[in-house]
Formats: structure tokens, sequence, C-alpha cells
């Protein structure tokens, strides 16, 4: 294990990132969906499924998804999971929130489910860790880039594009790691 540690902080090296990392404009950012390359699957942030859900996905995102192989990262689902759990069983609204939330993940296809493996828990971890002290989240937040950070790096690995609403900290990422496809959308008013 200590092998992965040290070729992880070889890799992204804390001691190089001391300043605050400055958010880019939007246009400077990823979000023309035009430009995802033919044939390249796509990774859902947990934001997809939300907006989704939502009928606030835009045109342009929806239409993309209906031409895809899909993948479904496990932090993903888990954000979402956890809704499941932290609604109130006696308000009478849960029922109908949790309807669509259980629909759509029975829906998911198992072979399409992907999950980190631990060197991409700690190479998260460790991005997620520069990114906490580098643009000043509290302690008690240090987890704040993690599940972010591992949705990121899985869309590398699996070869996806990841697409997110969560432009902010997906911009952090990009300025770390560039090169990684991300597809970055704003809701549908």
């Amino acid at each position: 294990m200590s092998s992965d540690v040290l070729a992880i902080i070889a890799r992204h090296d804390p001691t190089r990132w001391t300043g605050t990392l400055r958010r880019r404009a939007k246009i400077d950012l990823p979000f023309d969906a035009s430009r995802v390359p033919e044939g390249v699957p796509l990774l859902f942030d947990t934001t997809v499924y939300i907006d989704q859900l939502k009928g606030e996905l835009p045109k342009a995102i929806v239409s993309l998804i209906s031409s895809r192989t899909i993948f479904h990262a496990t932090p993903a689902l888990a954000e979402i999971a956890v809704t499941v759990g932290a609604l109130n069983p006696t308000d009478e609204r849960t029922k109908r929130t949790l309807k669509p939330i259980l629909e759509t993940l029975e829906r998911i296809p198992l072979q399409r489910v992907i999950s980190p493996p631990n060197e991409t828990w700690l190479e998260a971890a460790v991005i997620a860790g520069i990114l906490a002290r580098t643009q000043g989240v509290a302690k008690e937040a240090r987890r704040k880039f993690l599940n972010d950070t591992l949705l990121f790096l899985m869309a590398e690995e699996s070869g996806a594009i990841l697409i997110s609403r969560n432009s902010r900290d997906i911009d952090l990422l990009l300025q770390m790691k560039a090169g990684v496809g991300v597809l970055l959308y704003q809701k549908r008013m």
C-alpha cells in the first residue's frame, strides 16, 4: 500500500500547490456538447441524475446521453442513495420524492456500474486534500472535493467523458490535471 501512496504523491506533489487556484471564466471551460468525440462513453456526476429527475437537463445533454454508452459511478449513486435514508419517513412528501429516485437506481444496469479501485481512492484523497488546503476549506469540511475528484479520476480511467453541472469544482480539478474528458452544462430553467 505504501508504494501506491508514494507514487501518488510523486504524481501530485503537494509542495507544488501552495497558492489558491483561481476559477476561470465559463468561456474557458468545456461547455460545448458538440465537441465530445463520437463513440466516447459518458460518466454522470450526481448533478446529472438530479437535473434529469427534475427535467432540467439541457437538450444538448439529453441528446448526447441518448446516443452514448453510459457508465454509472458508485460515488455518484451513493450520493443519490443517501437521500433514501435521509428523508423523513413521516413526512407526506417523502413517498413522492423517493419514487423517482428508487426508479432511477433500479433502472441502472449493473454491468454499467463502475467502482473506484483502492489506488483511485488514495489519489482522489490526495488531490482533494490539496484542493481543500489551497482553496481554504475549513478542516471539518476537508472531504468537500472527494467525490468530485473520484468521479473525475474514474472518467479518466474508464476513458469516459464526465458530465457535470459543478463547473466551480471541476474547473479546479482540470487545472490540477488537464486532459481529463469533461463536459460541463448549466441546467435548463
